[in-house]
């Protein structure tokens, strides 16, 4: 038996579905939970269903697929509990099936239902939906912004005056010729764009409306348009567990930390997730283990989909799509999942081995990290640089190293800039890191960049330059206002923002500060040189006198506007050696 309590504390606390298999790898029991670990902790103690203890004393073996929602965990038990049909799940054990929107392009004028069924007949369809009266509520609010007919066709055809839709403005009465027919097409159009996904545009138009209403005291309009945003939030939500597609496909995932690597493999159905692997491979060649990986895996599995994701190419892919077409007795391609639902399969597969993981040296803080910028492998060795000048002297820039979320000062470098005039920071980010990066040594889990989109650019062309575009780079800008600091990462348009309160934006903010303190410091150093040198060309002044001033003057930033006020009461200095100076320093500057 392995549903205990030293088990159960390993699981996340993450929204999703839990998998219980008996000792022959056998299905028993499917459930979905906003928190996996509390769900499960409940069957020690809380839950009182009379069958309860029989999942506990039967479960031999845990298992979870991680979810980015609750509607995703809801469709995924529906249709994992229909794939496998698991013993204890005897409520849930009938043909129930969730609602989807129809629109029926393959009418000169498409109308828009909801229906619980996908026939092959040319409409577009899109789904499903978890709650039927939600996506009933949401379909009025469409109907406003998109007025499509919803009458049945016998209907349409034998209309001879508008019905009430067209009253009340959520249809254009294409049944009488009130809209023409390039109008209704856009309006069809923009209504499939919404429904796929591009909806950021309406909402904001929304938002826009309810304010207004708001601000004229239109209270009662202001909150039905509220109403409608909510509905179209919680019902059209994206998932990526149950859809329609031809042919089957599995999803490799990987997770890395040091020489291990945990991999996930979603298994897809006609574009429906019905199942999950997980395995780890211990100190292992990091430079090509998907090969390998891939070709055991379907030596022990001979069910060979068509179609293979991976967020790692293998290095010998055409060799290892050869080997397992001619397992499969037809064509395999593996492809590196770029856009879409594949990538969405992808990153489900990521974050579902990243919850796997089971490494002893892995700390919640960088775990947490790795979650939040949505990172393949955990950032064990973090590294953020720096640079550090005044108005282009004394350039410098500094490298603070993070080992396991805690500083590590024996890791610390300065670097000064070389043959750089001026203040041009991103040549001088672009030379550290060329250095850095070209030198033997560990090379980072993650790159931290103290700046914006600039200096990402920068990193990126480095790493570029030097064949190494899998090595993840973040940048950190401060915060805008009252808002928390801003985080850019590759590949992604707008800033990532973590938690105000989260131990990742701590731990990030922290080796940021490290850095930039570690430059000022060595930037201070080095102008406390120079001026050291300068003042013992004074005559009388040597190095203990120059020292002691350069402490009494530390507050000053031009010490060539300096006054004899600014000296008085400096030890070991004489009113000869003042005058001395303050001249000196005034001739300089002339």
């Amino acid at each position: 038996m392995s549903l205990t309590a030293e088990a159960i504390e390993r699981l996340p606390r993450s929204t999703g579905v839990y998998i219980l298999r008996n000792d022959q790898g056998q299905i028993i029991y499917v459930g979905k939970a906003n928190d996996i670990r509390s769900r499960l902790q409940s069957y020690l103690g809380r839950d009182t269903r009379p069958y309860a203890q029989h999942i506990v004393s039967n479960t031999h073996t845990i298992d979870f697929i991680i979810t980015r929602n609750e509607t995703e965990a809801l469709l995924l038990e529906n249709q994992l509990i229909k794939a496998h049909k698991p013993r204890f799940n005897i409520d849930l054990k009938d043909d129930k099936t969730y609602v989807r929107i129809k629109i029926t392009t393959n009418s000169q004028w498409p109308g828009i239902y909801i229906t619980r069924k996908v026939l092959h007949d040319g409409a577009h369809y899109f789904g499903p939906y978890s709650s039927a009266q939600a996506t009933r509520k949401t379909l009025s609010a469409l109907g406003r912004i998109f007025p499509i007919r919803r009458c049945k066709d016998t209907v349409f055809k034998n209309r001879t005056r508008p019905c009430i839709y067209h009253q009340i403005g959520v249809c254009t009465a294409p049944c009488v010729h009130r809209a023409s027919k390039e109008h209704y097409d856009q309006l069809v159009h923009d209504l499939i764009a919404f429904l796929e996904g591009k909806n950021r545009q309406l909402e904001q138009n929304l938002q826009a409306r309810m304010k207004s209403e708001s601000a004229r005291q239109n209270y009662e309009m202001a909150a039905r348009i509220r109403d409608q945003i909510h509905a179209i939030k919680n019902t059209l939500v994206p998932q990526v567990v149950v859809g329609n597609a031809a042919a089957d496909t599995d999803i490799f995932g990987t997770y890395s930390h040091h020489r291990d690597i945990q991999i996930a493999v979603l298994h897809i159905e006609k574009g429906t997730l019905t199942d999950s692997n997980n395995f780890t491979l211990k100190d292992i060649d990091p430079d090509d283990f998907m090969t390998g990986c891939i070709l055991q895996f379907y030596l022990r599995n001979p069910l060979i989909p068509p179609t293979i994701y991976t967020d790692i190419s293998p290095a010998e892919k055409d060799r290892l799509e050869q080997v397992l077409s001619d397992l499969r007795g037809s064509a395999v391609s593996i492809r590196k999942a770029l856009r879409g639902r594949p990538k969405q399969w992808i990153s489900m597969a990521q974050d579902n081995a990243r919850n796997y993981y089971k490494g002893t040296e892995s700390s919640p803080v960088i775990d947490e990290i790795a979650r939040g910028l949505h990172l393949t492998t955990i950032p064990y060795r973090m590294e953020c640089y720096d640079i550090s000048n005044l108005q282009g002297t004394h350039a410098t820039a500094s490298r603070a190293v993070f080992i396991a979320g805690e500083p590590d000062k024996t890791l610390y470098r300065h670097y000064r800039i070389r043959d750089i005039d001026g203040q041009d920071d991103f040549a001088m980010m672009e030379q550290v890191l060329t250095r850095r990066l070209t030198a033997d040594e560990v090379k980072p889990d993650l790159i931290v960049i103290d700046g914006g989109k600039g200096q990402l650019g920068i990193c990126l062309r480095v790493l570029e330059k030097l064949d190494m575009r899998t090595l993840p780079v973040v940048a950190i800008a401060k915060a805008r206002g009252l808002k928390t600091d801003r985080f850019f990462v590759p590949g992604r348009k707008d800033p990532l923002r973590l938690p105000e309160r989260s131990g990742a934006l701590r731990a990030l903010q922290r080796i940021r500060d490290e850095a930039h303190r570690f430059a000022v410091k060595y930037h201070k150093h080095l102008r406390s040189q120079s001026s050291s040198s300068i003042l013992e060309d004074i005559p009388g002044i040597g190095p203990k006198k120059a020292r002691a001033v350069l402490m009494h003057t530390s507050h000053l930033e031009d010490l060539s506007k300096i006054t004899p006020e600014d000296l008085a009461g400096c030890p070991g200095l004489s009113a000869v050696n003042i005058r001395e100076i303050v001249e000196f320093l005034h001739d300089s500057r002339s």
